[in-house]
C-alpha cells in the first residue's frame, strides 16, 4: 500500500519541480529592485554591458597584436 503512494510521488516529482521552478521565476520577474527594474531586466542590462566590455577589450587586444606584429 505504501509502495504505491511512494511510486506515485516519485513519478510526479519532476513535474512538481518544474512547476516550482516556474513559480520561482515568475515571482523573481515580478519583484522590482530599488531601481524599478525586474530581475530579468537587470540581467539583460548586465549582459549588454558585458558585451560592450568584450568589444572594447577585443579592440585593445587587436591593437596590441598589431603593434607587436609590426
Amino acid at each position: 500500500m505504501h509502495g504505491d503512494w511512494i511510486s506515485v510521488l516519485l513519478s510526479w516529482w519532476p513535474f512538481v519541480m518544474l512547476i516550482g521552478a516556474y513559480i520561482l521565476i515568475v515571482r523573481l520577474n515580478r519583484q522590482r529592485s530599488a531601481s524599478g527594474l525586474t530581475a530579468i531586466e537587470l540581467c539583460e542590462q548586465q549582459v549588454a554591458e558585458t558585451q560592450r566590455t568584450n568589444a572594447i577589450l577585443e579592440k585593445i587586444a587587436a591593437a596590441l597584436h598589431k603593434d607587436t606584429v609590426n
